[in-house]
């Protein structure tokens, strides 16, 4: 008879979740030539990946929440 041994759970490690200039555009409900806008006028946060640009979910939420 074998007895399971309880291991630690590790913790769960959430990748942060990246978002496409359509995906940012259909969230916001904005044509995606706006948020191409807004990137080039430093108006929304992103992160350039070689020629792409990308959103973080987190910062996207975050920008969005409103303000108190």
């Amino acid at each position: 008879m074998t007895k399971e041994v309880n291991k630690p759970k590790e913790p769960s490690i959430n990748p942060p979740k990246f978002l496409t200039v359509e995906e940012v555009a259909a969230m916001l409900r904005i044509k995606v030539r706006t948020v191409y806008e807004m990137v080039s006028q430093n108006r929304i946060p992103f992160r350039k990946a070689g020629r792409r640009t990308v959103f973080l979910l987190d910062e996207i939420l975050d920008w969005t929440a409103p303000r108190q």
